[in-house]
């Protein structure tokens, strides 16, 4: 179910959907006045005198046809101004198909991408905010009673981190941003990634070329036969860092996304569906109704 996400973000912005739909209602009644007063003025005079008194009679005889043609004026109205939330693409060459959506990643179906720090700390408040995504990510864990320490240091026992640092705050165990762990909530299959690099102050940090690399890394772990699914669903990944440049905009986030995907998929695949999705509050900066278009100029071009 996508309806959380959508929902939010109607909420967040009726203002500006009852504006455009009201707008549009009024533009459409001058329109409607302009054509009846140019009848009128340009009918010859018998018929024009008609049309002058069929009017008034047909408003006031059957007014409650009236209210229902208003009615369905403004229906028409919000229908054309209602948020577009979802755009989607499929890849003759690669019969793949790409979702950028307005939506809850918690709620979809398939593999979740789960964006953490490179130690994998599962520590809330301390360490992960209980707001972002991994937060979330663990307050789910912890309703399910769902070890999920256990099952990352389960995925980490074979490989080897990138460094060993005493100073952080939780875990010392740092390793290859990209990385992923895969953690199983029931029957839900969930992959953690090393996204961002933990400092000892608590702080995490990402540079732009960091984010392309880890994009790559990223793909390519998750087209391990371990990891595969048919579905996959990740968040637009690297919002409300300070090391990413202030016009590092979610649709340019959203287009590295797009980019290093098809770079990977062109040497090995990773799923069927990829699902993009969309914070409610990061909405208003994609233009769903042209992204399709903007999704097949970048797969055409996916080298970063």
């Amino acid at each position: 179910m996508n309806y959380s996400g959508k929902k939010k973000y109607v909420l967040l912005h009726w203002k500006r959907l009852a504006w455009q739909s009201m707008r549009d209602f009024l533009q459409w009644g001058v329109m409607a006045i302009t054509i009846i007063a140019s009848l009128i003025a340009f009918l010859p005079t018998d018929k024009a005198s008609w049309l002058k008194v069929a009017i008034p009679y047909y408003i006031s005889t059957y007014w409650l046809v009236s209210i229902l043609l208003l009615l369905l004026c403004v229906a028409i109205a919000v229908w054309c101004n209602w948020p577009r939330t979802r755009a989607v693409y499929k890849d003759k060459k690669t019969d793949i198909w790409v979702i950028v959506e307005c939506c809850d990643l918690l709620q979809q179906k398939g593999l979740k991408v789960i964006h953490t720090v490179d130690t994998f700390d599962t520590e809330l408040e301390r360490i992960i905010s209980p707001r972002s995504l991994h937060g979330a990510f663990l307050q789910l864990c912890q309703r399910e009673g769902v070890n999920v320490d256990e099952q990352i240091d389960a995925a980490l026992e074979q490989r080897v981190p990138r460094t060993v640092n005493d100073d952080l705050p939780g875990r010392n165990r740092q390793y290859e941003l990209g990385t992923v762990c895969g953690v199983n909530v029931g029957a839900e299959p969930f992959a953690c990634v090393a996204f961002t690099r933990l400092q000892p102050n608590g702080t995490i940090e990402i540079t732009q070329e960091e984010y392309i690399r880890c994009l790559k890394q990223m793909w390519r772990n998750l087209s391990d036969p371990r990891n595969r699914n048919d579905e996959i669903n990740v968040a637009v990944m690297g919002n409300k860092f300070v090391d990413l440049p202030a016009e590092f905009s979610t649709e340019q986030k959203i287009d590295l996304m797009v980019q290093t995907f098809f770079a990977v998929a062109r040497e090995k695949s990773c799923c069927r569906v990829l699902r993009i999705c969309v914070h409610p509050n990061n909405a208003p900066d994609i233009d769903f109704e042209k992204y399709p278009v903007i999704i097949e100029h970048l797969a055409k071009r996916p080298v970063i």
